[in-house]
């Protein structure tokens, strides 16, 4: 499936994060985003951070979200 295919079937609630769409892989039971942790790296060093400050700002800014209402799930 495309990312595109999968930003349709995604539940109202999903959390989305900005720039971010290309690394959403699926969708779980409920219709929330999963995101490759490989790909959301990438995409923030394409935007010009080494590896080590992608991963930093990925497990920090991104998995490090906590959200109350509903769930982020991550491969």
């Amino acid at each position: 499936m495309k990312t595109t295919e999968y930003l349709e079937d995604l539940a109202d609630e999903a959390l989305l994060f900005d720039g971010c769409s290309s690394a959403i892989v699926g969708h779980d039971q409920n219709g929330f985003a999963v995101y490759q942790h490989t790909k959301l790296v990438q995409i923030f060093e394409a935007d010009g951070m080494t590896i080590d400050e992608a991963i930093e700002w990925v497990e920090f800014n991104i998995m490090g979200v906590q959200p109350q209402n509903y769930t982020i799930v991550f491969t």
